[in-house]
């Protein structure tokens, strides 16, 4: 016998007096599961309590007010669904205001910032435009030389050799 015949003999013992080998089964299980054996006496202590109270009338009316109570919580189960609906849109509400005051910091961020480096650009123009005379680009010919020039701190040797 394992556990699970064990516990249907045991709410088959709520409904009716086990036979013979049914009780021996259950003896032979409770030998070897000593925990199960205060659960068993007191399932079996309630069912002789349980058979000891007297059997009382069922109202005429029993079956209609039976199916009137099921009437009433069906009725009342579309309801509880709103609710059900509702209580996920409060749920939800406050998560998508936050999500949407982060969105809306972020684009104001980028806008700002793109002011900022529009702003930048238009001082640059201006700056540019204020200048009366640009150099020409024949100046930028011999860049490679000039760049190609030590960078040495100090005067140079050579160039002072030249010079004298």
């Amino acid at each position: 016998m394992n556990e699970f015949d064990y516990k249907l003999l045991l709410e088959e013992s709520w409904r009716r007096r086990l036979t013979p080998a049914e009780e021996a089964s259950v003896r032979a299980w409770l030998a070897q599961h000593p925990e199960s054996k205060a659960d068993w006496e007191l399932e079996g202590e309630l069912s002789r309590a349980l058979d000891k109270l007297p059997n009382v009338p069922v109202p005429s009316n029993f079956t209609a007010r039976v199916l009137a109570a099921v009437e009433r919580e069906t009725a009342i189960a579309p309801q509880r669904r709103v609710n059900g609906v509702a209580r996920f849109v409060r749920r939800l509400l406050p998560r998508v205001a936050v999500a949407a005051a982060v969105v809306a910091v972020g684009v104001l961020t980028y806008q700002e910032h793109r002011t900022a480096k529009r702003a930048e650009l238009v001082r640059g123009v201006q700056v540019v435009a204020g200048v009366s005379s640009l150099p020409s680009p024949e100046i930028l010919q011999d860049f490679d030389t000039i760049r190609q020039m030590p960078t040495t701190p100090g005067p140079d040797p050579e160039l002072i050799a030249l010079m004298k």
